[in-house]
């Protein structure tokens, strides 16, 4: 078997869960319905709430890690950088984010189309349908960097930006993170969680300690912007090797004109779901993650456009408040393959989504706390005293990130099991924050107060959606 199929049911001595009809596989028995949702004996639930929180620690140290490294550097480049440059700072690495979205769907697809070629043994030519998707990867980098050299100039004059340094470079990086993904998914969906983890830390240390080397080297901006691009392509390195690694570790002789002629191939000559059914899906959550992309970072791309006062310390609460997002995409890495996995055999993985929104809620009560109680206080020793105009908007911004955080999990989960249904209610929030805080015409508190409201609302809904999928997944 090569490295993909490397799963607990093909283990000696392991069971084939696949192989189980559904009344008779090993899960914990149902003591009876709420809500339509069987629950599991409490000693059961139990175990299954610790083991999920076991199988999340890795990736939850590894955001431990970053965001502690990520402080650092932050610290650093707000006594090097301006106010002004600080607030272009935050304009690019916001469209960083909304450019690097398609590659956390891939990431999805990856996954989603993995998992089930796992679950069923049809693995034996992912390494054919990885190398295509890869070629396409490389094609779509270069493309990108040709066009954002050429286009840079516009961009900085559409974002209001005094000069069009860093766009290219970040541009670039958005492409290549989805390259990045697709090694990050192949990671996920066979849940080797230390080598995604390790692969995190690495990216993560890498761009901190050549973002403050470039700056104080007088690059400015572009340094910052170019150490973002040099730690993908260390990233893509790193997780190429763990790939190449656990490959060779698995690798056994296959006969893959017999696998060929055994596996059914569909239109486009590759197994498993049809190129239709798989761009649906890849469709789907690059809809839903773009979506979050824009309301993670639509009020720092607004009040920078306002040319407001406020951009650089609105830029600093911005930065504290969203490693709560940052911290929640980390741990949708665990949550992603394990509900596709759970939900293949017919199960809800609410233990998964209970557990990772258990580890999200302690940086949470952490960050609320000092936003509350010592708002001025905490920005002044993170970024100093001459960002901290915007200290009334660290409470409910903070507040704002936790609910949208919440909602990145859930996300996560609906994308896992197939469920379109979030992506209405995802546009509708996305279309009322862009009008809303456009409307707030640059002014920090009113925007983070209305991110507040609309966050909570939209947390709530996606959580109801987990339940009513949970439900039906419980009457199959």
């Amino acid at each position: 078997m090569t490295w993909w199929n490397d799963t607990a049911a093909n283990r000696p001595g392991a069971v084939d869960v696949g192989a189980v009809p559904l009344a008779q596989r090993p899960y914990p028995p149902a003591l009876g319905p709420v809500g339509g949702v069987p629950l599991a004996p409490p000693a059961a639930s139990r175990r299954a709430l610790r083991g999920a929180i076991r199988g999340a620690s890795p990736l939850a140290l590894a955001a431990i890690t970053a965001n502690i490294a990520n402080l650092i550097v932050t610290l650093l480049l707000a006594r090097q950088l301006s106010t002004a440059s600080y607030g272009t700072l935050a304009q690019l690495l916001a469209l960083f984010f909304v450019v690097s979205m398609p590659g956390s769907a891939l990431l999805v697809g990856v996954v989603r189309t993995v998992t089930p070629w796992q679950q069923a043994g049809e693995t034996v030519l992912i390494d054919q349908w990885v190398a295509r998707v890869r070629r396409a990867g490389v094609a779509l980098v270069a493309l990108t960097a040709m066009t954002s050299l050429l286009l840079r100039g516009v961009i900085a004059t559409a974002l209001s930006l005094p000069n069009p340094r860093g766009v290219a470079e970040i541009l670039t990086a958005g492409a290549a993170w989805c390259l990045l993904c697709v090694d990050r998914g192949l990671l996920q969906s066979t849940r080797a969680y230390a080598g995604l983890a390790a692969n995190l830390v690495l990216e993560g240390l890498v761009r901190g300690a050549l973002a403050v080397g470039l700056v104080l080297a007088g690059l400015g901006v572009g340094g910052v912007c170019l150490a973002i691009l040099l730690s993908v392509l260390v990233g893509l390195g790193h997780g190429r090797t763990v790939i190449a690694t656990r490959s060779g570790r698995h690798q056994a002789y296959i006969d893959l004109p017999a696998a060929r002629a055994a596996r059914p191939v569909h239109p486009g000559g590759y197994p498993g779901p049809a190129p239709n059914r798989l761009a649906v899906e890849i469709g789907t959550a690059l809809i839903a993650l773009v979506l979050l992309g824009v309301l993670q970072n639509i009020d720092v791309l607004v009040i920078g456009a306002h040319r407001s006062a406020e951009t650089g310390s609105y830029a600093a609460v911005s930065v504290a408040c969203k490693v709560l997002v940052f911290a929640a995409v980390v741990l949708g890495g665990f949550l992603l393959p394990e509900t596709a996995a759970r939900r293949h055999h017919g199960h809800h993985a609410l233990h998964q989504l209970g557990a990772t929104l258990a580890m999200l809620a302690v940086p949470a009560a952490g960050l609320l706390l000092v936003a509350v109680a010592a708002p001025a206080q905490g920005l002044s020793l993170a970024f100093g005293p001459r960002l901290t105009a915007c200290a009334s908007a660290f409470a409910p911004l903070a507040g704002a990130m936790t609910c949208l955080g919440a909602t990145v999990l859930c996300t996560h989960y609906l994308l896992a099991v197939g469920a379109r249904g979030v992506l209405v209610m995802l546009a509708a929030a996305a279309a009322l924050a862009i009008a809303g805080i456009w409307w707030m015409g640059g002014a920090a508190v009113a925007t983070a107060r209305l991110e507040l409201a609309l966050y909570a609302v939209l947390a709530a809904g996606t959580g109801l959606l987990v339940w009513s999928s949970a439900r039906r997944a419980a009457v199959r």
